[in-house]
């Protein structure tokens, strides 16, 4: 999962648009939006952060920097005594050329002393739009750990795993929410997966998707919905 060979593979799949969003790290970031930028592939830098009540949630930015901040606030509330265990490998970082430059030796999955909702209010006080990731599976989803959608949380997009809005999803309360699908690919093997989320074309850009992400328009998508089984 070097920046390159994400970078080709989602040329080679066809990908208009990929974001990245590593476990509480934000440091391969950049060079695959710069790569990507190269590849004509719109790149959504984010993050994924861990809640103290295991909740993961996804932070898309509209820029590098302002994730850059929030990544180094995330960090700092890591606990150092926690260590990379050896049999899981090791968190490289790399640039451009897929050269390793780095390596990350705290354990990055690992909760944060911050409740669900602290940590979406502190996303968005740096410029995040969040949501809850993969919340039909059975650990780390919003509904697996916490049992429901706290009311306090303004949640207008959800995410699920790839396949589900194919199964029926009764037992998820989706009524009045967006919802994407992702394959949350971490090998590029993974990123081989059908189902992918199609995106209406006025959404041609990172700050065009962001703010519909911030406030989806559902009659879009399902008029976009309706023109592709038309098709």
């Amino acid at each position: 999962m070097t920046p390159n060979n994400i970078v080709n593979m989602a040329s080679v799949l066809g990908l208009d648009v990929i974001a990245v969003t590593d476990h509480h790290a934000a440091a391969n970031v950049l060079p695959i939006l710069d790569l990507a930028q190269q590849a004509g592939i719109i790149c959504i830098p984010g993050i994924e952060v861990q809640s103290r009540e295991d909740v993961h949630l996804l932070c898309y930015f509209q820029t590098y920097q302002p994730l850059r901040a929030f990544t180094d606030f995330v960090t700092s509330l890591l606990d150092p005594q926690i260590q990379l265990p050896k049999n899981l490998g090791k968190q490289l970082i790399f640039d451009e050329t897929d050269t390793i430059i780095g390596e990350e030796s705290r354990f990055l999955h690992q909760s944060i002393p911050l409740s669900t909702e602290e940590l979406w209010r502190v996303a968005e006080s740096f410029g995040a739009c969040c949501l809850p990731a993969h919340i039909d599976r059975p650990a780390f989803g919003i509904l697996s750990q916490l049992g429901f959608i706290p009311p306090s949380l303004p949640v207008k997009v959800v995410e699920v795993t790839m396949g589900q809005l194919a199964r029926p999803s009764k037992h998820l309360p989706l009524d009045g929410m967006a919802v994407i699908t992702a394959s949350d690919a971490h090998s590029l093997e993974q990123m081989v997966t059908p189902g992918h989320s199609q995106l209406h074309p006025s959404l041609n850009s990172v700050t065009r998707i962001w703010q519909w992400l911030r406030n989806p328009q559902i009659d879009l998508l399902r008029s976009f919905q309706s023109e592709l089984e038309d098709q």
